[in-house]
Parts: structure tokens; sequence; C-alpha cells
């Protein structure tokens, strides 16, 4: 007979044996629904209309052989990346001056599923690629689908049926090897979300046969705690060796194989400066390679600034500078160069206020020259503007009625070292370390003048005249990284002034309160992240 303890271990075993099982069923229920065709794919329905999104970007742009242009991306009817994500794409036969959307892929409506991360390619045979990534909503068991347009001019093609290419995301631009090899950039992420150890994401999918298989020839191993979405793009250099560049979260980093894709050196820092946030390189037909990032080559900002570069050595340095959009929240670069030269770039601006899917157009000779030398500079172009849907309750402005009224007189003089001394406008770049605009300024604090100081780290100032000195910093309840506290610790005191919404007026954390103090001359103030010191004239 068995003793106590022995049912009790015989027990245990069977309830971890049947536990396993079931997660093993899960699993595999779960990669079925995934692995399921969309249910539509076809015309956009009414309640796919751009009034009902709360929510689209992340787009890519490809160009047909006799110039049509299409552009896709994801949107929702709630404001963020969810189970209600579905694939948008549009397209324009006047050059961009109108569009229409003509196609959505929505894997199960208001179901589990959701497609997102799409992009678009045209092939080397003038074929339209539309793949696009679907998973249940929080990113398990992730698998990249495509369909193929043999009509690419046409403004209605005809879509071979969906089918799923391999397991993974794809969210940059696949890329033709010399010796005619398609490569496409598929990240594994299940490796990526399970912070697998050995997990080398980045992979290096290949097709010999113009896309009926493919298969996994190698990938770059991202360390684990740098680890991100991907989002690499791949190079084929003249030497003949491969680079890629990846998202990190330090920024970029890059990976190079010399034996055709099938091993990788261990991924590092690039000596390109960027948020993490995907950017776009390819090869132009002048051989020179373009880069689209964020901000210059020798500044790390955050996704602002979009500007497009040349390199003319195969990326060791970078020259020129066309900036395609300055403010803050533009994101995501992708696109393609035509035959006659003109380079179009999509992105996508502030995902879940403007909701905006823009493009840009122009030339080598300008990103080179860093201004319009073309005549053919094109900005801003709106391709997508949504509305609707079930959005997020915009935050209300606090009054600060139980602040002190504001007192400007006698005026107060800072400084601080390294820090600019700026008038404090809409438009004005806050921090030095960072490009947050300001997109609000009172009429009360018209004349005023701020410190550029960073928002990082610990900032001394100091009184340089006697008087009235202010700060503006979110309140506690408002932003974890308030400096109120250090502020009124200094014996600085809440004016009765309503909130600024300092910069991306959307996100209430950036909401600011004004905090004064008379001090006097040679008076130190101390505070963290984050706050802007202003001042006013005498």
């Amino acid at each position: 007979m068995n003793s106590p303890t022995a049912r009790d271990h015989h027990r245990s075993h069977a309830l971890s044996l049947l536990t396993v099982l079931l997660t093993l069923r899960l699993a595999h229920a779960q990669d079925s629904v995934s692995l399921a065709p969309p249910r539509h794919v076809g015309p956009p329905k009414p309640e796919h209309a751009v009034t009902n999104r709360a929510f689209q970007g992340i787009s890519s742009m490809a160009v047909s052989p006799r110039g049509r242009l299409w552009v896709n991306w994801y949107a929702g009817k709630t404001p963020g990346e969810d189970q209600n994500n579905y694939v948008v794409l549009s397209t324009s036969g006047d050059n961009g001056l109108s569009w229409k959307e003509v196609l959505v892929v929505d894997p199960d409506g208001d179901g589990a599923l959701r497609t997102y991360d799409p992009e678009l390619w045209i092939d080397p045979s003038g074929r339209l690629w539309l793949t696009w990534a679907q998973a249940l909503s929080n990113d398990r068991h992730a698998h990249l689908w495509a369909m193929v347009a043999d009509d690419a001019d046409a403004e209605t093609p005809q879509w071979i049926a969906p089918r799923m290419l391999a397991p993974g995301v794809m969210m940059c631009k696949p890329i033709t090897l010399r010796d005619g090899t398609w490569v496409f950039p598929i990240s594994d992420w299940e490796g990526r979300r399970l912070k697998t150890p050995a997990a080398a994401t980045a992979g290096f999918w290949v097709s010999a046969d113009q896309g009926a298989t493919f298969t996994l020839r190698g990938s770059a191993l991202v360390p684990v705690e740098y680890r991100t979405f991907d989002e690499h793009m791949f190079i084929e250099r003249r030497d003949g060796s491969l680079w890629t560049l990846i998202r990190t979260t330090y920024g970029i980093g890059e990976s190079v194989s010399t034996d055709g894709g099938k091993t990788w050196s261990a991924t590092a820092p690039s000596a390109i400066p960027h948020p993490p946030a995907r950017f776009f390189i390819t090869r132009l037909a002048s051989g020179n390679l373009l880069l689209v990032k964020h901000g210059p080559m020798d500044k790390k900002t955050d996704r602002s600034h979009l500007t497009a570069f040349i390199s003319q050595d195969d990326g060791k340095t970078w020259t020129g500078g066309l900036m395609l959009d300055e403010r803050t929240g533009v994101s995501y670069p992708d696109g393609q160069q035509t035959a006659d030269g003109t380079i179009f770039i999509t992105y996508d601006f502030s995902r879940t206020g403007a909701r905006h899917i823009l493009f840009a157009a122009f030339r080598e000779e300008d990103a080179l020259a860093g201004k319009d030398v073309s005549g053919k500079v094109r900005l801003r172009q709106l391709v997508s503007e949504a509305s609707g849907g079930l959005e997020k309750p915009k935050p209300e402005v606090n009054a600060n009625a139980d602040g002190v009224p504001l007192a400007k007189t006698p005026a107060g003089a800072l400084t601080a070292e390294r820090a600019e001394t700026t008038p404090f406008k809409v438009g004005a770049t806050l921090f030095s370390d960072r490009a947050y605009v300001c997109a609000e300024a009172p009429d009360a604090l018209k004349g005023a003048r701020f410190l550029r100081v960073a928002l990082e780290g610990t900032k001394t100032v100091r009184c340089t005249r006697a008087g009235m000195v202010f700060v503006l910093t979110p309140v506690p309840a408002r932003n974890k990284d308030s400096a109120a506290k250090a502020l009124l610790d200094q014996g600085f005191q809440k004016v009765r002034l309503p909130e600024v919404r300092l910069f991306n007026p959307s996100s209430a954390a950036n909401f600011c309160t004004l905090y004064q103090k008379a001090c006097a001359e040679g008076d130190t103030i101390t505070f963290g992240k984050w706050a802007v010191p202003l001042f006013f004239s005498e």
C-alpha cells in the first residue's frame, strides 16, 4: 500500500503532467486561431471608416512601375495597439494629390486577433506585395502573412489569396541581393517577448524562387538586455558583405555577415545616434545610401526632426540632411525611390491625436544639399486623417485656484552652466538633451525667457539678479518625474495660473504648473528631472 507521502507525490506528478498537457493544448489552440486566414480581406466596411478610428499609424509605402502610389498602415477604433487593429491599404493615381482606401485586412472584428505592422514592396518583376503580422492581442504566436498582386498599376488589383510566410514580424523593406536572392527581415517576436538569452531574433529569411518559399538562413543576436522590437534592415555592401541595422533599447545596433547571411557578428552599438524607433535605409540608383532618421548625425533626439541623409562611402559617413518634419510625434519612415529618381517617404504623426499618415517627396540632390535644390521637394503631404472611435477622454487643465497671484516684479534673472537663454514661445526647443518643442505659451508668460537645461539629471541654476523667478514642472499627480516637491522645499510657491500644456499636449503628464520665488542675488536652485526655469526681463 502506498504511503500518504507517496500518494501525494503521485497526485502532484499527475497534476503537473495535466498542467503541461493543458498548456500545450492551449498553445496549440492559440496557434490554430492565429494561423487562420483573416475573415475580411476586401473593401472597407462602415466600421472601418476614418471617422471611427481612435488610432492609426506605422505606415509603409511603395510605388508601382507606372507611378501609382500605395501606402498602408494599421488602425483601430480604440486608442492603442490591441485586438481591434486592422490593416488599411490606400492608393493614389495622381501622384499623391488624392487618396482612396481600397482594402482592409481585418482578422476577426472584435475578436482576439489583430493585424498590424504592415509592409509594402514592389518585387523585381513589378508585383506588389502586401504583408502584415497577425497575432493574438498580446503579440503571442505572431506570423507574417502576405498577398501579392500582378497588376500593381491598377486601382483595385486582383490579389492572390492570403498566405502565411513565416513565424514572426516583418517591419521593414525586403531587399534583392546581386545574385537575385530575395531577403525578408523577419523578427522572432517570441524570442524578443520571452527575452530568451540565445534568441537570435533579427532574422535573415531568403527566397531563391521569387517568393514561392522562404527559409531562415541566419540571424543576428541582440543581447537580451538591449533587445526590443528589432525592426532591422539589411544592406548588401559593395565588398559583398551584409550589414544590418537593428532597433535596440539604446537606439541602433549593427551586425555584419561575410558568409552570405549564415552567421553574424555580435550586435554592437552603431555610430548613428537615434531613439528606440524605426529608421529607413536603402541603396539608391546612384549607388549611394539613403538614411531617414530622427535628428542630426551628431545628436540623439526623440521622435522628432525626421531627416534624410546620404552616404557616398557605404555608410561610413553621412552628409547632407534634408529636414522632412521637425515636429515631436513623427515616426516610422518607410519608402522607395522610383525610376525617375524621386524618393517617396511615408511616416505617421500623433497616432492617437492628429492621427495623420503623411508622405514626403524629394530627390537625392535635395538630401545631399540639405535643402530644396531640385524644385521637386514636397513635405507633409497628407495621405489620411482619422478621428472618432473610442477615444480617451481628453484631460482637463487644472486652474490651480489654490495658488498665489503671479508676481512678475521685481524681475529676477537666472543662469546655469552651458544653458542657453531663449525666449519662451511656441516652437522653442525646451531641453538641451531632448527635441521637445513648446506647444503652448500663455499670455501671462509673454516676454518671459527660459534656460534650456537638460531634461535628465540634476541641475543647479543661480540667481544673477534679485527678484521673482519661476519654474514650470508637472505636479506629482501628473508625472512621477515632477520637480514640484524639490521646488517647494526651496521656498517656491504654486502660482494661480492654469496648467500649461507644455509639449505633446495630448499627454496630461506634460501639463505643467508654474512655481515662483523671490530670490536673492547668488541664490541657487537645484532640481532633477524635469523642469523649465523662467524669468522676465527688467
